[in-house]
């Protein structure tokens, strides 16, 4: 059973990330709107005090809870830059899977991306986080730098966790997206998520939430609802052999 002190911050914080959230759904109106679920299962463990890895498969619906668009699995390794500052971390990951076409036929995607993560606490129970990522993902058989199946993207993204008690957190992330055009870089997307984790056994959380993203710089832009659910399992840490 979760037992939650009541305080007045345990109001106060859902309250102010419900109502962002319910402006940024009100003003995020594209051309076109979607709604889906995307699903993940995860596992991570630590290598060592500096080193760990994780992997997830995933599966995501849309078109309006009516068609899988994509399933695919990540592995991903990162390494802890405690040395040159505290909460700092290099992450580097793959992306390999199948997404469907507008044709309804299934095509292969792989994407690679190097990230930056720092994270930090603000107070007791709140810790701010972000994020860089530069990636490159493709999408069917053939792709070459000179493919408009071949895309770049870069990547910024900031959160704010807030741990309610051992068993439960919140968290509001926004995340913007920059593609590149012709000579330059352009601001495509914009990304707002908000999370409630759930710790269900020792090592095992599950997460819920509600994501809003919408594109930006287009004559024809889109807005998408995706409902997030998840579950993770960190593993323990590997011992070193004696």
């Amino acid at each position: 059973m979760i037992r939650i002190k009541p305080n007045r911050s345990l109001f106060i914080l859902p309250l102010v990330l419900s109502l962002i959230l319910g402006i940024v759904s009100k003003t995020s109106l594209g051309q076109w709107s979607d709604y889906g679920v995307w699903s993940s299962v995860s596992c991570s463990q630590n290598l060592s005090d500096d080193l760990s890895y994780s992997a997830s498969a995933a599966t995501r619906v849309g078109y309006d809870f009516t068609r899988v668009e994509s399933v695919f699995s990540n592995v991903s390794i990162s390494r802890k830059l405690t040395p040159i500052a505290k909460g700092l971390k290099l992450d580097a990951s793959i992306r390999l899977g199948m997404s469907k076409t507008s044709t309804y036929l299934w095509q292969p995607i792989r994407r690679l991306s190097a990230s930056i993560k720092w994270k930090f606490d603000l107070s007791e129970n709140m810790t701010f986080s972000s994020r860089v990522r530069y990636q490159t993902a493709s999408k069917g058989l053939l792709a070459t730098p000179a493919s408009h199946h071949l895309r770049s993207a870069a990547r910024f993204k900031t959160g704010l966790t807030y741990s309610v008690s051992k068993k439960l957190r919140l968290g509001l992330y926004t995340e913007f997206f920059s593609r590149p055009q012709n000579l330059g870089w352009y601001y495509s997307d914009h990304r707002m998520k908000l999370v409630v984790n759930v710790k269900t056994a020792k090592r095992r959380w599950a997460s819920f939430g509600y994501q809003v993203e919408q594109q930006k710089n287009t004559p024809d832009p889109w807005t998408e609802h995706r409902i997030i659910c998840g579950f993770d399992l960190e593993m323990k840490q590997r011992k070193a052999e004696k």
